[in-house]
């Protein structure tokens, strides 16, 4: 366990920069909006007028609006995290090679499981944990505002719109970031691109055959399986953790991960023992 942490900051060390590179973009974005608000504002201050009138809600249609944007908000954040993360998965296991350093790495006395397992959660997860103290911020800045203007202080249920898109983003993350994971043991540089353009090949043969057998062969869709893996990002007034992480899709998503971690790494030890 000791060996892991030190493995775990080793990589935090290496790729400082990049897991914090998401949260730099969404505070750049966050200043230019509020200074673009704030010309707005100040150049027509004089025709400003501000009202107020009577908000009638249901007490849960007040619930479903507060978890909702909260929701919207966390989940865009989100997207700029998986651009990250998918750049920071795809060189996982080939970002010595292409530096020509390799072979110090693989001379270090440790194992190669315990290797390649450190780099699979810090490439892939470890920025999870920036999101979600993100959406907690959002969550609490949601609650203030809507506390000021409708009334009430409704923490939890901010919380727990946030809390379902930091469920989804890590959805993505377990079924595209073992993607690209596995493609890393295979291609040097632009794993992402590669893997999925071998894919698409694929794609294209087995629609060949399915069409030279006029459709009496189904063959299975490659991409619409991974995508169905992460579920529905639709807002929904029922959306519930059930709902988001509690069929199927979920239980395939972690089957597809560990056996991408697994092929990866068995990759990656075959290649290691051939140079």
């Amino acid at each position: 366990m000791k060996q892991l942490g030190v493995l775990l900051q080793a990589e935090y060390r290496k790729r400082r920069n990049s897991y914090w590179l998401p949260v730099w973009i969404i505070l750049g974005i966050t200043l230019l909006m509020a200074l673009i608000v704030a010309v707005v504002v100040l150049g027509k201050w004089g025709e400003l007028r501000i009202g107020f009138s009577d908000f009638t809600f249901h007490y849960n249609e007040f619930f479903d609006a507060i978890r909702a944007s909260t929701y919207i908000i966390t989940i865009s954040m989100a997207f700029i995290f998986v651009l990250v993360m998918l750049v920071n998965s795809q060189s996982s296991l080939s970002k010595e090679k292409e530096l020509g350093c390799e072979l110090f790495y693989r001379c270090q006395p440790a194992n190669t499981w315990l290797t390649t397992f450190s780099r699979y959660l810090m490439h892939i997860y470890a920025n999870s944990l920036l999101l979600l103290a993100l959406g907690v911020i959002v969550a609490l800045i949601n609650t203030i505002i809507a506390a000021c203007s409708i009334g009430g202080f409704h923490l939890a249920t901010a919380l727990y719109g946030s809390f379902l898109a930091w469920l989804i983003y890590l959805k993505i993350c377990v079924v595209f970031g073992s993607y690209c994971f596995f493609f890393s043991s295979i291609f040097t540089g632009n794993a992402f691109f590669k893997g999925t353009a071998v894919l698409a090949v694929v794609e294209l043969v087995f629609f060949l055959i399915e069409e030279l057998f006029h459709n009496k062969i189904q063959l299975p869709n490659i991409f619409q399986s991974l995508f169905a893996m992460i579920g529905n990002f639709k807002i929904k007034a029922d959306m519930s953790i059930s709902i988001v992480s509690g069929d199927l899709s979920m239980l395939a998503a972690l089957i597809f991960a560990a056996t991408a971690y697994i092929a990866a790494t068995l990759i990656y030890k075959y290649k290691g023992l051939e140079n």
